[in-house]
């Protein structure tokens, strides 16, 4: 193993990223066509609404999203001119193309070198597997990653992206408040996100209307505990114990949920929670505001926690949603060259537990899904049950971790950490 790690140290550098992304990327295409073809249901569901935009009005199509995802996902149907399975082949190579240029801009940022950030993230998708070019979760993971790597010297594409990623995400928008805490000129980071973010929204209600602009607020409110999620857990495992008490089925929102006793008490709890992660997130944004001078690690560590919050404390809990951590923690490595010494250590532990949480994720679903949903026999039950508690655990353990360095990172000594960043720049 040293003379392999040795080997792979002394051939670092562009030709080995491209060839890194291309064979990692094909394994995950090969993956895809071989064993896990039934996850491109979503793709296909986006087709249909997509097809049928004309018919039903912009404020009957997907109305689960914010209404810029339309347009978004409008793309691949244009460049495949309304193909079904051109579709599907257009929204894979644009997911590819955002994965691409992400790559490319962690290479540029890291000054032109083979960083430990490209591995990162080399690794990190194809341990989430073929999924992360079947949902367009990857665009917001891009954009808040893009965000974060702006951050230090231009301010206003932070604020553009933050705002782009807001308008189809939503959840991108607690992200602004530590973005405007690093710089001590915040103009250019708000203007930048009011002109995108609230042009995007201003552009929707033009265009779809009132309704359709607070569809994805409703639709969210209304829907019930989706199976893999961090609240659903102790019925899940219940449900492991006496499967005949509860029904797994598929909502009208597109998710299989649990149905049964208890479920109205942990969807009370699911809402608590999040209240209790908006308040920790303001907590915490506040006290970024209170530290003048934070590092861009300390910085980064707030968005990660704001963002692992979010997927903590949802009812629902989509597996794509580990994408969204990726962005942010590849940026981190970048930043880490910059860090101070206590800060390092924790980078790195915290980025091994991602890459575990990647693949206990692409474990979930798609490999033991179908046995979670009960289709391959009580056994498969059990052994789906323990995997999906085993990642949720992992997630919280991780969410306490990065929120508890975050609140430690921000209120370090501000004058080593202004020294440090002098020295870095």
């Amino acid at each position: 193993m040293s003379r392999l790690i040795a080997w792979y140290d002394a051939h670092r550098g562009p030709r080995t990223i491209v060839v890194l992304w291309l064979s990692t990327r094909l394994l995950i295409l090969v993956i895809l066509a071989a064993f896990e073809r039934f996850v491109t249901g979503d793709v296909f569901y986006y087709y249909r609404k997509i097809d049928a935009l004309f018919t039903a009005g912009l404020d009957g199509t997907l109305v689960e999203y914010p209404t810029p995802v339309v347009w978004f996902l409008w793309l691949p149907y244009g460049a495949s001119f309304g193909s079904r399975v051109g579709y599907l082949v257009a929204f894979i190579v644009l997911m590819l193309a955002l994965d691409a240029v992400f790559c490319y801009t962690l290479w540029r940022a890291a000054g032109r070198r083979h960083d430990t950030a490209i591995d990162f993230w080399l690794i990190f998708v194809p341990l989430i597997g073929p999924l992360s070019y079947l949902r367009f979760d990857m665009l917001p993971a891009v954009l808040a990653g893009g965000a974060l790597l702006a951050a230090r010297r231009k301010p206003w594409i932070t604020g553009a992206l933050t705002g782009l990623g807001a308008a189809v995400k939503l959840w991108p928008a607690l992200l602004i408040g530590s973005f405007m805490s690093y710089q001590p000129e915040r103009r250019p980071v708000g203007l930048a996100f009011v002109v995108v973010g609230f042009g995007l929204a201003l552009i929707s209600l033009v265009f779809g209307g009132w309704p359709r602009l607070i569809s994805p607020l409703t639709w969210q409110s209304d829907r019930g505990l989706q199976i893999e999620s961090i609240w659903a857990t102790p019925l899940m495992v219940a449900r492991a114990l006496s499967p005949e008490r509860w029904i797994i089925e598929m909502s009208q929102y597109q998710a299989y949920e649990v149905f049964g006793p208890g479920v109205d008490l942990w969807v009370g709890v699911s809402s608590i929670a999040t209240l209790l992660g908006l308040a920790l997130i303001i907590l915490i944004t506040v006290r970024a505001f209170r530290h003048d001078g934070s590092t861009a690690v300390a910085i980064g560590f707030v968005v990660l926690a704001t963002v692992a919050i979010m997927i903590l404390t949802n009812k629902t809990l989509s597996p794509q949603y580990l994408l969204w951590l990726g962005g942010p923690m590849a940026t981190l490595l970048v930043l880490r060259r910059h860090a101070a010494p206590d800060e390092v250590k924790p980078i790195s532990r915290i980025t091994g537990q991602l890459l575990v949480l990647a693949l206990l994720t692409q474990l979930v679903y798609p490999v033991f899904y179908s046995g979670y949903l009960g289709h391959h026999g009580y056994a498969m039950i059990i052994i789906s049950t323990v995997v999906t508690t085993i990642r949720n655990l992992a997630l919280v353990g991780f969410t306490v971790e990065v929120c508890w360095l975050a609140w430690r990172f921000l209120g370090a000594d501000v004058r080593n950490k202004t020294a440090l960043i002098h020295r870095s720049d």
